[in-house]
């Protein structure tokens, strides 16, 4: 297997999230181990969303940018397959343990948010933990049909997209003239 191989953030490539609706799982793998693991779940054809981000950091004595494609949330995976098949996975030595997702609707509607919150090509950050508040849909610009949370801060205001099982959160600047309705007082808990 090369260290070279262009990993994809979705398998099959335009393949929509919501098509495997019912056998979404959660696939926790060791460090820095998400795109050889991708790879892997490839070259078997089997279903996955890895959310990459461009990462830009400063290096070296000139300070010159360096961007790097990394995962979004580092050390797990989503993965579609049936219960049946999960012996496929178990010979890849880089898996820590496969997590059951309980919720299949929500965990979809969260992933496409974050799809296209990446898709945006905004700046995003991470932040650990669900955000508190009253839930949100985009109606309007790069963000259309996203959920999540509207945080505002001095100038700013920012759209949290929250994800229940990695416990986790992504927020992406939203443009002044966004239009927003409200969907409901839904308040984030880790229960979920």
């Amino acid at each position: 297997m090369s260290l070279h191989t262009i990993v994809p953030s979705r398998y099959p490539y335009e393949r929509p999230i919501e098509e495997d609706l019912g056998s979404w799982w959660v696939l926790h793998v060791k460090p820095n181990c998400e795109k050889l693991v991708a790879t892997y779940l490839m070259h078997r054809d089997i279903s996955f969303y890895l959310p990459l981000y461009n990462r830009k950091e400063r290096v070296g004595y000139f300070q010159r940018i360096r961007t790097t494609e990394v995962p979004l949330f580092r050390g797990y995976l989503c993965f579609a397959l049936e219960r049946e098949q999960h012996n496929l996975l178990y010979d890849t030595k880089k898996l820590v343990r496969i997590i059951k997702v309980t919720d299949q609707e929500r965990f979809v509607q969260e992933l496409q948010s974050i799809e296209k919150a990446l898709r945006s090509d905004r700046n995003l950050t991470l932040r650990p933990g669900l955000v508190p508040g009253a839930r949100v849909v985009i109606l309007s610009g790069p963000l259309q049909g996203a959920e999540g949370v509207v945080i505002r801060r001095r100038r700013e205001t920012q759209l949290a997209v929250s994800v229940t099982m990695f416990n986790q959160s992504v927020l992406v600047k939203l443009d002044p003239l966004t239009k927003i309705e409200l969907l409901s007082q839904w308040l984030a808990s880790p229960a979920g």
